[in-house]
């Protein structure tokens, strides 16, 4: 049963129990990222600030090692045909403060692609044994192939491309200008490069750095009367970058879940002889935050969370999850069902005692 679209919202809960929820969660669940920042504080930042938080309080190095495990950044595999710009992507996600590493370890794959989708692009795609998130690399040149067709610039020519291309592989797919978003986060672009009057060794690595796409929007940003420092954060926009770290965050939730779930598994274990750990783990804070990590992946899945303004729409919520998770749903959404119902009816408990 797919019910209807939410967060929580315990801004207009004072007394749910949980401030840090509060303040916290407006900041990381459906919001938007800006520059230099991508989703640092969804469900599973919450739950791991809650442990770190504990662990030091009750100087547990066992808790605080729990902790660290479940703090470990995603990391993230490129790959792709050759001549699609791996490298340049690579580049550029590092420089947006995503690990980058093998394909051994990586718990993510982007897998980047150009201009179309290829039969050896579908087979490795399907063929992955992780979450993928396909990239359609050098977005700019996607106009020159279809002029006249998208008068906002080729970022709208590639979205209609990827689009097209999405059903060939099954998932979506985000389109990027890799070259623009290494020069805009790499400071590639020095006051060098933004003479009035350009040596000719000047004019080609400016060519070198943004191609002709770049130079030609940076030449119209300042036209308009914009500076160095905010020609780059717009270049940064064209390259959709941000948005590829967000599918990034959202093809991890799977991961950070998992990860969550077997913290659990530990610090039960632990807590068969330190009823400190037992309290941690049944407190309003942990419960919630389990539930906001559940809610990420669900809501990553596709599926939606209702909207509660209420405790009669807590009780609601909890029954239609519990109804989700007794159908046909693999074990892990299963367990996501299970932690948004004891989520939510312990807000329930909170809101119904204050009315």
């Amino acid at each position: 049963m797919l019910l209807p679209a939410v967060q929580i919202d315990t801004q207009q809960l004072p007394s749910a129990g949980s401030e840090w929820l509060a303040s916290k969660r407006r900041k990381c669940h459906h919001s938007t990222a800006g520059p230099g920042r991508h989703l640092a504080e969804q469900g599973h930042q919450i739950f791991v600030d809650e442990l770190q938080r504990f662990a030091t309080t009750v100087a547990d190095s066992r808790c605080a090692a729990v902790a660290d495990r479940l703090a470990a950044p995603l990391r993230v595999a490129v790959s792709g045909r050759r001549g699609v710009g791996r490298g340049t992507v690579a580049r550029a996600l590092e420089c947006a403060a995503i690990t980058v590493t093998t394909s051994a370890q990586a718990d993510v794959d982007v897998y980047v692609i150009a201009e179309v989708v290829k039969p050896e692009d579908r087979d490795a795609i399907k063929a992955a044994a992780r979450p993928v998130v396909v990239v359609l690399n050098k977005a700019d040149l996607i106009a020159t192939t279809e002029p006249g067709v998208h008068p906002h610039g080729p970022t709208t020519a590639a979205r209609t491309r990827c689009a097209r291309l999405s059903a060939q592989t099954g998932l979506p797919i985000q389109p990027m200008v890799g070259l623009l978003a290494v020069a805009a986060l790499d400071d590639l672009l020095d006051d060098a490069l933004w003479t009035a009057q350009p040596s000719p060794a000047e004019r080609q690595r400016l060519l070198d750095t943004l191609d002709v796409f770049g130079v030609e929007q940076a030449l119209a940003a300042i036209r308009r009367g914009a500076t160095s420092d905010q020609v780059r954060p717009g270049l940064r926009r064209l390259s959709c970058v941000d948005e590829v770290v967000q599918a990034i965050e959202s093809a991890g939730a799977q991961v950070h879940y998992r990860r969550l779930l077997d913290a659990v598994a530990e610090l039960e274990t632990l807590a068969v002889s330190d009823q400190r750990i037992a309290e941690f783990l049944s407190c309003d804070d942990t419960v919630i935050a389990r539930m906001a990590t559940a809610v990420d992946v669900v809501e990553a899945a596709g599926l939606n969370v209702d909207r509660c303004d209420s405790a009669a729409a807590y009780l609601r919520r909890a029954m239609g999850w519990q109804r989700y998770q007794r159908g046909p749903v693999a074990g892990l959404h299963r367990a996501c069902g299970a932690d948004i119902v004891r989520g939510s009816l312990r807000l329930w408990s909170k809101v119904g005692s204050s009315t």
